[in-house]
């Protein structure tokens, strides 16, 4: 069956939700079924959801459909690896970026599954590692349903795909919000330069607003007037907010995804990179 006249389904993989979106086929696709999926148990992991992913899998009827699942970056670690005029062979840049995850967050990541996105000529590449037992339980749930996976995706690279166009030329700050954490990057002409991740404690915006100040003082750009991408769904931020020399700047979920005002916010994770 030729891929256009495939349905297509959107999953995105949340600590304490799974979200599903199901798109019927043709030259104008159409939602048909959208649901949150609240997971029974939480906080123990990826392993709370997968009961939850299961579970919605086996429900539904999604004959002749390719899947697409997004990872919530609570379950996914990066890191930026230096650019190198160096040629070297795959094996050698697989023990290379081992190397560099060990350096970062220790041997737990010889447990991982490690990917690389190359940058352009002279520029970092952003790395992710995604736990390879979370990936196996995952591709083990999904041969047992009706769906075909057609990939999986961390949900912060494929939101930068969606909101690089509003990246100009020069440095952009960016911070990814997540329930119960946030990512933060400097980008310079659309190249990643810095990768942070750290968990939310308490008030989300502040928390965010106290590590940008850090982070740009060690950019060294103190003075200047910084402005901040700011995509958070969840919360609902819709006007600039204005500390000092920062200038925040929310970014709005994709209108691409035939999603009503409302959905975009609730559906967002599952819709990124469409």
């Amino acid at each position: 069956m030729l891929r256009l006249w495939r349905d297509r389904v959107r999953i995105a993989l949340c600590p304490d939700r799974v979200i599903t979106l199901h798109y019927k086929a043709g030259l104008r696709p159409r939602i048909i079924s959208k649901q949150i999926h609240k997971c029974v148990e939480s906080g123990l992991g990826w392993q709370s959801v997968l009961p939850t992913l299961q579970a919605a899998l086996s429900k539904t009827d999604w004959r002749n459909a390719d899947a697409t699942l997004i990872i919530s970056n609570h379950f996914v670690r990066y890191l930026l690896l230096p650019w190198s005029d160096v040629s070297l062979t795959n094996e050698e840049k697989a023990a290379l970026l081992q190397d560099r995850f060990q350096e970062v967050y220790g041997e737990v990541s010889a447990t991982w599954d490690l990917r690389l996105n190359a940058g352009s000529f002279g520029s970092p590449s952003l790395a992710s590692g995604v736990d390879k037992n979370l990936l196996a339980q995952v591709k083990t749930i999904f041969d047992s349903s009706k769906l075909r996976l057609d990939s999986i995706q961390p949900y912060l690279m494929s939101s930068v795909n969606d909101i690089r166009r509003n990246f100009k030329k020069g440095s952009d700050w960016f911070v990814m919000v997540e329930e119960g954490m946030f990512c933060i990057a400097l980008l310079y002409d659309g190249q990643w330069k810095r990768i942070r991740s750290r968990q939310i404690e308490r008030d989300w915006l502040e928390e965010i607003l106290v590590a940008l100040e850090r982070e740009i003082l060690l950019d060294e750009t103190d003075g200047q007037i910084i402005k901040v991408w700011v995509y958070a769904p969840d919360s609902r931020l819709s006007k600039p907010i204005k500390r000092g020399t920062m200038v925040i700047e929310p970014l709005p979920p994709s209108p691409r995804a035939m999603l009503s005002p409302l959905d975009r916010h609730s559906y967002a994770m599952a819709v990124a990179g469409m």
